[in-house]
């Protein structure tokens, strides 16, 4: 969220390693839960943080993942789109965490 909103560097890239860049099971050593709720937290109180300072007329810029080309022709793909899908895609899976408690 931080590099594509263009609000500072990504944290904790280290986990792309265990999360993104290898299959399941390929990585021996992953961070124990405690850790990544630490994190989570963390990356949480930053992004708010950044949420907080950016005004509404800059919430409605372009964000860093597309052209300015495709930014002219469709607008709506602001940063505010991109918090809305994020937030959509969460509460996805929280639903899907909520179904294999049952």
């Amino acid at each position: 969220m931080f590099s594509i909103l263009g609000v500072g560097p990504r944290l904790h890239l280290g986990l792309d390693s265990v999360f993104i860049d290898n299959p399941d099971r390929a990585v021996s050593e992953k961070p124990s839960a405690g850790q990544v709720k630490q994190y989570w937290h963390e990356v949480n109180e930053k992004l708010l943080l950044q949420f907080q300072s950016l005004s509404a007329d800059e919430w409605l810029l372009q964000h860093r993942a597309m052209s300015e080309e495709d930014y002219a022709k469709d607008p709506t793909r602001n940063r505010l789109a991109v918090l809305l899908s994020r937030t959509n895609h969460l509460s996805y899976h929280l639903g899907q965490v909520m179904l294999t408690l049952k």
